[in-house]
């Protein structure tokens, strides 16, 4: 007795795999629509970044700045296009005037190997007249009108030399002024005119080739209960603040070559610390936040003071390099110290590994 065989049921179609860009950009969308931002081409690349994972830093960055459930501002959107995405420009500007610059020193050079030719000429033409003076008196008057056409025309061509000899070292001047500038910029935060992200960087990744020899201390600070200073009295205001906390540090830290203060980002700085230990390091540190605490701001209102005065303190967190450390590393540990600095009630330090509170570390 045979029975029927059942037939196999077809699988169901595989459902269609989604293009990995568009889940990225309705992810983008979606943020700028959390966030109350406007769909621009600078917001969108952005985000489109951050949920895609290629720029690390500019994750790190947005995560700060959305932490406990805010929105962020497009001031601070702004700053993170300029840091994350313009170093392109600010690369295409520089080779530009560098290679302006390159132009000009060539042409300088060329013009002195004329010069240095023309002498030369000069020089043969001269010998011939003296040889040429010994054929008689009848080839003197030849010799004489051959030597004064050429010592015109050697006059004339070395003043037009020496003239644009002039305009060339000018315009060295100035295009080597100009570079100078567009170094610094491409180096420094406009706001506080402090190190800003990229000169950090490299700061940082050099310190810690010498670590192994050499300490060095992390400092990461943050202002404390900044959103509500800009909620309360805006973003001008902010502004102040972190041009205060700026200057303080460059006051606090000297004219030293074993410190760098540069601005992380938003409302946190990084203080990198050259042959300095744990103890040491955090007797810096404890300075930079007694300093702080005991500044104050005269509140602007419409361009005006208003007499108020604002407080201002700050938490930090200190992590020295180990051997070996990588920059990523290094900073996650300072920065896991400074936010046990926040979770402990703020205006205060702590450190990475937890070190005993006294008189001799605290002052």
């Amino acid at each position: 007795m045979s029975f029927p065989t059942a037939a196999i049921a077809e699988p169901p179609p595989a459902p269609p795999r989604k293009d990995p860009s568009l889940v990225l950009a309705h992810a983008a969308m979606a943020s700028m629509l959390q966030n109350g931002l406007s769909p621009t081409p600078a917001n969108y690349l952005i985000w489109f970044s951050y949920h895609g994972g290629s720029e690390p830093g500019l994750r790190y960055a947005l995560d700060a700045a959305l932490e406990g459930g805010g929105r962020i501002a497009q001031p601070r959107m702004d700053e993170l296009h300029a840091q994350f995405f313009e170093a392109g420009h600010e690369a295409l500007s520089l080779h530009e005037m560098s290679r302006r610059l390159e132009g000009a020193v060539s042409e300088a050079v060329t013009l002195v190997d004329g010069a240095r030719e023309a002498a030369t000429r000069y020089g043969g033409s001269l010998r011939e007249a003296s040889d040429g003076l010994s054929d008689g008196p009848e080839a003197l008057g030849a010799v004489l009108q051959r030597l004064v056409a050429e010592t015109r025309e050697v006059s004339r061509r070395s003043d037009a030399a020496a003239r644009r000899l002039t305009e060339t070292a000018r315009k060295t001047q100035e295009l080597h002024a100009q570079l100078a500038e567009a170094r610094r910029q491409a180096t420094t935060d406009p706001l506080t005119g402090l190190a800003n992200r990229r000169c950090l960087d490299e700061a940082l990744r050099a310190g810690l080739e010498e670590a192994g020899t050499l300490p060095l201390a992390l400092v990461m600070v943050d202002v404390d209960h900044f959103k509500a200073v800009n909620d309360t009295h805006g973003h001008h205001v902010g502004d102040d603040v972190l041009r205060l906390l700026a200057a303080t540090l460059s006051q606090a830290l000297g004219a030293g070559q074993d410190a760098l203060a540069a601005r992380f980002g938003g409302e946190e700085f990084c203080v990198i610390l050259r042959g300095h230990g744990l103890q040491e390091a955090a007797r810096t540190a404890e300075a930079i936040r007694a300093r702080v605490g005991g500044a104050s701001l005269l509140i602007r209102q419409g361009g005006q003071h208003t007499g108020q005065r604002l407080g201002v303190t700050v938490s930090l967190g200190l992590a020295v390099a180990e051997p070996g450390e990588a920059a990523a590393h290094l900073v996650e540990r300072a920065d896991a110290a400074l936010y046990e600095a926040k979770r402990g009630g703020r205006n205060r330090l702590c450190t990475d590994p937890p070190m005993p509170k006294s008189g001799a570390v605290w002052g």
